[in-house]
């Protein structure tokens, strides 16, 4: 397979219009900008939130392990008579590219730290490494130390990685695999689902950190205490008592006493259950933002509407967010590695498909396609491991009372006219067999006798049936359909 064209040129491609969030009058105003303390400050609280708030950390690492739980392999895009096409030098190379990575990494830990940067920073950045003008290695670049070089036009020249203003390095256009998420007004850098619940993952954050306060305190209530006429120090020397005596898990059921005349009163009860639901909310924001179904993170309600079975969720979070996310990061590859890389066109790389059905309804629909003919039973028996039997291959129909081949199927529908409508339903010139040879098996005991049907010497039924040639039935049902109409 090639190309119906070459490829386009840079120059030939070159844009008219302006990138967002790119100052005028300077070629390295995209380094100002990522450089620049707020961004940095956003990347920060970013990693912070992954560190901290362990759903943000549970979605973003089920997604990254869900997306290359198969392994990446390399597929042929049209197969050949006879099976896959034999490999090519350049695809031989590639699958050992695919097999080495780099001395520290395989394929699956690189992609998955991809995923991870993707949903988390919403860029994702990759090193090739070069031999002889093609790829023979790959590494993870940090994300947050990474900027993109390019014009006011977006035109990108290269990217610069500086780690700590002392440790930089200088990368040229074809030295990085840039993969990035979308961004509202476009611009050199995308947006992570991760950035925008920031809002509920700050809450959720102090929410969590009153929890651990009130354990840590007791749970006491609040309370409003009136000492009179005490003086200074015997205030302060009560407060003291009150935080040894009356706060702490272990002086929960401890008594508040007073003194001199002093009262004690109330003023909200314990809190901890309005700050538990007010916890389940956040966090059902929060995932519901990344795109992770609750079930998906063993997060259990019953009685929950709208929530689906757990079939439905994982449908659902597949289609939403895994098959989105696999696609950005294939599409990446296939141009910088297999195109670019290797000059390849007619092979692709995809992620392998693992299926995540339950068992029972697999062999369900494998008894299904058995019956209606649509797998044979060698075919079936290769998809479960058995060797194939003689006569497997093909394929059947099957129903309660009968079994047909549909290689005979065309004679079978034609028996069952014959039979119930006689033989001038058959096509002139036609050769009808016998319909007692294909028509499915009487369900008494024996033989049915020829003589038992209607209006025979040994009718079942009761009274003599009218004597009708097959014509004047033919016409009469013809006349009764034009009556219909």
């Amino acid at each position: 397979m090639t190309e119906s064209a070459d490829a386009p040129t840079a120059a030939q491609v070159r844009r008219t219009g302006y990138e967002y969030g790119i100052p005028l009058h300077t070629a390295t105003t995209s380094a100002q900008v990522a450089a620049t303390s707020e961004r940095q400050q956003v990347l920060a609280q970013l990693h912070q939130a992954y560190m901290s708030c362990n759903w943000v950390s549970a979605s973003v690492d089920l997604i990254a392990r869900t997306v290359t739980a198969g392994g990446l392999q390399v597929v042929a895009e049209a197969k050949k008579e006879g099976g896959t096409p034999q490999d090519t030098p350049e695809v031989v190379r590639l699958k050992r590219l695919l097999r080495f990575t780099n001395p520290r990494e395989d394929m699956v830990q690189l992609l998955r730290n991809v995923a991870t940067d993707l949903m988390l920073f919403g860029d994702a950045y990759l090193e090739i490494v070069c031999l002889l003008g093609e790829p023979v290695a790959l590494y993870t670049l940090d994300a947050t130390t990474m900027t993109v070089i390019a014009d006011q036009h977006g035109e990108v020249s290269g990217y610069i990685q500086d780690v700590d203003g002392v440790r930089r390095a200088n990368f040229g256009p074809d030295q990085v695999i840039h993969i990035s998420l979308d961004a509202p007004r476009g611009g050199l850098y995308g947006v992570s689902p991760v950035q925008k619940c920031l809002l509920p993952i700050t809450a959720w954050l102090f929410c969590m950190a009153t929890i651990k306060e009130c354990f840590r305190r007791g749970d006491p209530p609040r309370v409003h205490v009136d000492l009179q006429h005490f003086q200074d120090s015997d205030v302060q020397r009560w407060r003291e008592q009150y935080r040894v005596y009356n706060l702490g898990p272990k002086a929960v059921g401890e008594p508040l006493l007073t003194t001199g005349g002093g009262t004690v009163q109330v003023l909200d009860q314990r809190k901890v259950t309005d700050y538990l639901d007010a916890d389940r909310q956040l966090r059902d924001q929060i995932i519901s933002q990344i795109g992770v179904p609750p079930a998906k993170l063993s997060i259990i309600e019953t009685g929950n509407l709208g929530g689906g079975t757990g079939e439905a969720q994982d449908k659902t979070f597949r289609v939403n967010t895994i098959i989105p996310v696999a696609n950005l990061i294939l599409e990446k590859l296939n141009y910088h590695l297999l195109q670019r890389g290797f000059n390849i066109v007619d092979w692709h790389l995809e992620f392998i498909e693992i299926d995540f059905r339950d068992s029972k309804i697999v062999e369900e629909i494998r008894e299904m396609r058995l019956r209606s003919g649509a797998y044979s039973l060698n075919r079936w028996r290769a998809e479960i491991g058995e060797p194939p039997v003689e006569g497997g291959d093909d394929p059947i129909f099957m129903e309660r009372t009968f079994i047909a081949d549909w290689a005979n199927m065309q004679d079978m529908a034609r028996s069952f006219i014959v039979k119930n409508l006689g033989s001038s339903a058959a096509p002139p010139g036609s050769a009808v067999q016998d319909p007692d040879a294909l028509a499915p098996p009487s369900s008494g005991d024996g033989p049915q006798d020829p003589e038992d049907q209607p209006g025979l010497s040994k009718d079942a039924a009761q009274g003599d049936a009218p004597r009708e040639v097959w014509d004047e039935v033919y016409q009469r049902c013809l006349d009764e359909a034009l009556a219909r109409l």
